[in-house]
């Protein structure tokens, strides 16, 4: 949990910063980006599948004779730790198609982005005063950050099995000085959202595999 001195400085939400805050997390906004994210996700890979697979096999078999499991672990490690505008499912993906078995796919993917939350909460813990992560945290992290302070470990747990930005969740949970054990263990569930992208893309593929 955020410690008692950081709470008792962290400055009041007003109420249309409560009412934001609460709009980020409310089931029927979590259910539709959730629902959004699936048929998207299907729906790219089997598009993708269809016109382009055989340069994407390709690309992914070198990919992973290039690169192998830590490449994905990699892939995962840095829009996760720097949210960093880049499809960590993309890595996934050319695990898969690169013919690493899926499961193996999955335990690189959370080994990465689970490392890769780690980073961003020793980001946030260690260079919250900095200018440059305390205007990040002001824009794009601040509702995170106030939602962590209020509600604690739950907030981390939706943003790592939703599409949630994990990344700046964890950024929000070194800010208030969770626990690291606490976020770490909670972290952990991000296998569920690891994987569950990855059967989807699976899925896509599938419907259009002759």
């Amino acid at each position: 949990m955020a410690d008692e001195n950081e709470d008792a400085n962290a400055p009041p939400a007003d109420n249309a910063d409560e009412a934001v805050d609460q709009e980020m997390i409310a089931p029927r906004r979590i259910l539709g980006l959730t629902l959004a994210f699936i048929v998207s996700l299907v729906a790219m890979a089997a598009a993708l599948g269809a016109y382009f697979r055989d340069p994407l096999q390709q690309l992914s078999q070198a990919f992973v004779e290039l690169l192998g499991g830590p490449g994905i672990a990699l892939g995962y490690l840095i829009p996760d730790a720097f949210t960093v505008p880049i499809p960590n499912d993309a890595f996934g993906w050319f695990g898969i198609e690169g013919g690493v078995p899926f499961w193996e796919v999955v335990l690189w993917g959370t080994l990465g982005s689970v490392a890769g939350g780690c980073v961003g909460y020793l980001i946030g813990r260690q260079l919250r005063t900095t200018r440059w992560v305390s205007r990040f945290m002001r824009g794009r992290g601040r509702s995170l950050e106030r939602l962590i302070r209020r509600y604690g470990i739950w907030v981390v747990a939706i943003a790592a099995m939703t599409p949630l930005p994990y990344s700046l969740s964890a950024w929000a949970a070194g800010a208030v000085h969770m626990r690291f054990a606490t976020f770490f263990a909670v972290s952990l569930t991000r296998v569920f959202r690891v994987a569950g992208a990855l059967y989807l893309i699976r899925l896509g593929l599938l419907t259009v595999s002759g």
